[in-house]
């Protein structure tokens, strides 16, 4: 059995693997900011809740355990809050100007020749993520900068 907590936070950590990292998407999407910070806080929030546990626990002293286990908890779960939004926006359908723009470089890839897989319904970010990811690998520059 599948919880759908555990299911939309792998699901948002294997979104933050898909969507490309480049610059020009950064002022178009803000999930280029979030899969940095969520990077930045699995990378650092472990090791700073520790230190900050141990930093109270030695001003502080046994009555205050729970409020130092709290405030453990707080800082360890920051990167599982950012890969559950990640999961719920990859989820996410296109809006229709996103859409539109979507179906016009999916357009443009295959005029180029390259093959797509078969598109379902309207289209969510998960898809936006693979169809940019495929057009960075096998797309020149100019097409690039062209469409995006």
């Amino acid at each position: 059995m599948q919880y759908p907590l555990y299911a939309t936070v792998r699901a948002g950590r294997e979104y933050s693997k898909q969507w490309p990292e480049q610059a020009e998407l950064n002022s178009l999407f803000v999930d280029s900011k979030v899969i940095l910070l969520t990077s930045l806080t699995a990378r650092v929030m472990p090791l700073s809740a520790l230190c900050c546990a141990a930093i109270q626990y030695w001003f502080l002293g046994v009555e205050f355990v729970p409020q130092i286990l709290a405030m453990c908890l707080l800082l360890a779960s920051l990167p599982l809050q950012g890969w559950y939004w990640l999961g719920v926006r990859s989820a996410t359908p296109l809006p229709p100007a996103v859409a539109a723009w979507y179906q016009q470089v999916r357009q443009k890839m295959l005029q180029q020749g390259i093959e797509l897989a078969a598109i379902k319904a309207p289209g969510c970010y998960r898809d936006l993520a693979l169809l940019l990811r495929k057009a960075y690998q096998q797309l020149d520059k100019a097409f690039v900068k062209e469409w995006l």
